[in-house]
């Protein structure tokens, strides 16, 4: 095993030498394909920027919708071509003296609207990243490009809304999203992408009966109500009657087919009361079966509406359990849904080319290839995607012991895994409890995870005591404080299909809350699987020694050997030369809208220890809970200083690397202001004690806080060797140049995980703070290390392991706790 502690002898007086810089990695270069198109405007073409004058500057949204509202007919007629952008902006091509426009206010008083000319932009601007606020037309074009295939849109999402049949009895829904790529050093582009969604056979009502086994409509167990917000709440469906495609905001309890709404009747213009299932009769011809059932509110296309759909007349989309139990259904929906790279690109290829083609507008015979609102802006489509530079970083090592480093591969080492562990345990006393009626088959299955655990991994594994629990919801609790000792290590539980999810609650809920232990749930259907056995027995045994925090293994550069062979690796400059933190946080969202942070800390020089923490936070609005979150994230960030001080002979880290995922550009202002001022706020509270016992000093580590885009609609091709022959890219991609990437601040693309099936989907880093200005090439190659070190998997994963291990704990408490563990499991993995 590696000396994985930070010493304190190579740093005297509390100072160090100064780290080697980082070694140049030996990357490859390459040229990739992405899906996006630019828009180019023409050299003679300009866009004139107007300033609006509102009579009152303080007035309100409202007030200021209801004035632009009666000045439109005189912009038509002023500009014909123009694009608004509130507050205080006017776009267009055409150039125009400073006019007024005679309106009246809220209250009835003539007022006049002033319009100013202010600026122009040319094209050489526009093709060079410098749009600015006119940036709005860009985006106004691509709406207006997507609008033309003439699907229904949800959000940035259109759906044609005629469902494909598909192979193996699947039913397909198609659709694209699209967005805008500004504040890059080229014009702006239009990135577009497809999706296919199976379309699932059930309806919502029968869907859920299926998953609770039970009537769906027993609206006072807290049970049911929580499977209707995990299946509806952000979900995707489609109307069984007109095809059309909702996404769903909230679940209505409160509201029946019963309950009334008012309905306007346009022939005979006026407002009627009717119920949902007086509507449902009248205009689809559809009886309602369900009384009870809740009604669910969707996300309506325009603002002011209200959408209210029915469950019985609703069917979800994507995969659920129903068709990964079937084997071949589930094949069968993955290769449809997840294409291949050169089906893809094909596919947005040709959407394109339908966006310019199905311009209404267009005139009859005319020999033009750009819609009529691209001609109006003197700019055009480039009808080839962008081409962007790109670097592969070099393979790297897994390493299970100092004399059994193997090179990594095609994104991962699942064939190397049976050479032992890098900190295998030792399970000398430990519980099994299961149902009386899997007994018959224990005796075989446990020699066989006993036998895998000895031989492939060299961990020793004792005899469990075994303890029959058959009435698992009612006795569970009862039988573990009955067999629970001091010494008692860990707890399998073997739990039947009926109930499973219940009984792994009740479970976890006892074990990390009231009778702290580490445990792991297997399904009784799991131990009588034939196929793929050792596979399985495998998984189980790697995800119970690395609860322990035992780690599997470590990740190191290429050709690094010795005992330590973090000393010749200086891939990472400083960050393996002086003590390093790295820290994951992540905020999940329950379906009732409740928030849990969770916090995961690195605590050895490979990285592969933890010190975790989860809690909930309080308030429901964002200033609430954002306000809880700072309060308890430099909570748990003192805790997790002090424990990598007690864990490293009292030293604390010199360099702190924080991944922060699921944060989105809008989103950053939010993380600055609170959780990255947490971080801060803990290192200016921390001082130093000096030895000798003079004045304690300031503790300055250095800190570089980086965030993880949500899952975005970028893609990447890579040309094998042409365009005729795409793949995906290599893993360890790094995307990083000007043309795709924002100019105002540090950020790339990374594809770390190899993609069997699908196209690969990269992941966005952005660098908020970095105050030890360490380099792009060494924050990547961290980041992708990072990504080989979390062991519930074999492969690379598509972001750090500290960033996936809060998603995991977080989403863990949030889902089956709902309250915060106990404190001795904080050293341990026990929420994989």
């Amino acid at each position: 095993m590696f000396r994985d502690r930070w010493k304190p002898q190579s740093i005297a007086n509390g100072s160090h030498e100064a780290a080697p810089p980082a070694q140049a990695s030996n990357s490859k270069s390459c040229k990739l394909m992405a899906n996006c198109f630019r828009i180019v405007w023409n050299p003679q073409s300009v866009i004139h920027s107007y300033a609006y004058i509102l009579p009152n500057p303080k007035a309100r949204p409202q007030e200021e919708k209801h004035l632009l509202e009666q000045a439109w007919p005189k912009l038509e007629e002023k500009f014909g071509v123009f694009v608004v952008r509130c507050p205080g902006y006017i776009f267009s091509p055409r150039m125009h003296n400073d006019f007024t426009i005679a309106v009246t206010d809220s209250e009835g008083k003539s007022c006049e609207i002033q319009v100013k000319l202010k600026d122009k932009i040319i094209a050489d601007q526009v093709n060079s990243g410098m749009m600015g606020k006119a940036s709005v037309v860009s985006q106004h074009l691509v709406n207006k490009m997507a609008s033309l295939v003439r699907n229904q849109r949800v959000g940035r999402r259109y759906f044609n809304n005629f469902a494909m049949a598909g192979k193996a009895q699947l039913t397909l829904i198609t659709g694209f999203c699209v967005a805008l790529n500004t504040l890059t050093d080229t014009s702006p582009a239009m990135q577009l992408d497809v999706m296919h969604r199976p379309l699932q056979t059930l309806t919502i009502i029968e869907a859920i009966r299926k998953s609770i086994e039970g009537d769906p409509l027993v609206l006072t167990d807290s049970d049911v109500l929580s499977e209707w917000q995990r299946r509806c709440v952000s979900a995707t469906v489609i109307t069984t009657y007109n095809n059309r495609v909702y996404r769903i905001k909230k679940v209505h309890f409160d509201k029946t087919p019963a309950s009334s709404f008012k309905l306007y009747q346009r022939d005979q213009k006026k407002t009627v009361d009717i119920s949902y299932a007086e509507y449902y009769q009248a205009f689809y011809d559809k009886a309602i079966g369900y009384g009870k059932q809740p009604l669910l509110e969707a996300y309506a296309e325009k603002d002011g509406e209200e959408v209210f759909l029915l469950p019985e007349l609703c069917r979800l989309t994507g995969i659920n359990d129903e068709i990964r139990k079937d084997k071949n259904l589930h094949q069968e929906a993955m290769k449809q849904a997840k294409v291949s790279p050169q089906e893809r690109l094909n596919a947005i290829t040709n959407l394109t080319q339908d966006m310019i083609k199905d311009d209404p507008n267009a005139e009859a015979g005319s020999s033009s290839a750009a819609p009529q609102c691209l001609e109006e802006w003197n700019c055009q489509l480039e009808k080839a995607p962008m081409e962007v530079d790109a670097h592969v970083l070099e393979p790297l090592q897994v390493s299970f012991s100092p004399e059994k480093s193997f090179l990594i591969e095609e994104g991962g080492f699942h064939r190397f895994l049976r050479n032992g562990l890098q900190c295998p345990v030792r399970m000398t006393d430990w519980l099994f409890v299961y149902p009386i009626h899997d007994e018959p088959v224990l005796d075989i299955w446990l020699r066989s995870l006993r036998d895998i655990a000895s031989v492939a991994f060299c961990m020793k594994m004792d005899e469990p005591k075994r303890v029959v629990c058959s009435e698992q919801i009612k006795d569970i609790e009862n039988v573990i404080r009955a067999n629970l000792t001091p010494t008692t290590q860990f707890v399998l539980l073997l739990t039947p299909q009926k109930d499973s999810r219940k009984v792994y609650q009740l479970f976890k809920k006892v074990t990390c809350l009231k009778i702290p232990c580490i445990t792991q749930v297997v399904k009784s259907e799991t131990i009588r699987k034939r196929q793929s056995i050792a596979a399985v027995l495998s998984r189980i045994v790697l995800q119970m020694n690395a609860k322990f925090c035992g780690p599997l293994w470590h990740v190191v550069a290429k050709d690094t050997h010795g005992q330590d062979n973090q000393l010749g690796d200086t891939l990472l400059g400083p960050l393996t030369q002086v003590p390093t933190m790295l820290v994951g946080v992540d905020i999940f969202q329950s379906c009732e809208g409740e928030r849990y942070m969770g916090f995961v800390a690195s605590l050895n020089k490979p990285f592969t220890e933890h010190w975790s923490h989860a809690c909930a936070l309080d308030g429901k609005t964002g200033d609430e809970w954002r306000s809880s979150l700072s309060v308890k994230l430099q909570e748990a960030f003192k805790n997790a200083l002090l424990t990598f001080s007690s864990h490293n002979e009292s030293l604390l880290p010199e360099h702190i690397v924080v991944y922060r995922p699921s944060v989105n550009p809008e989103e950053w202002p939010a993380v600055k202001a609170t959780e990255l001022e947490a971080f801060k706020a803990v290192l200016n509270f921390v001082k130093l004690q000096s030895k000798d016992g003079t004045q304690a000093q300031a503790y300055q580590p250095e800190l570089t806080f980086i965030t993880i885009a949500r899952r975005g609609g970028m893609r990447f091709f890579n040309p094998s060797p042409n365009v005729q022959n795409l793949k995906n890219p290599e893993p360890g991609t790094i995307v990083d140049c000007s043309s795709v990437c924002r100019t105002d601040i540090p950020n790339f693309y990374m594809i770390s995980q190899v993609v069997q099936k699908g196209t690969a989907v990269p992941t966005h880093y952005s660098v908020l703070c970095n105050t030890s200005n360490l380099s792009m090439e060494v924050i990547q190659n961290l980041t992708y290390r990072l990504c080989f070190l979390y062991f519930n998997s074999s492969y690379a994963v598509r972001m750090p392991s500290l960033a996936l291990y809060a998603k995991k704990i977080a989403s863990f408490v949030g889902t089956a706790v709902r309250a915060e563990p106990h404190p001795r499991l904080q050293t341990t993995l026990f929420y994989l």
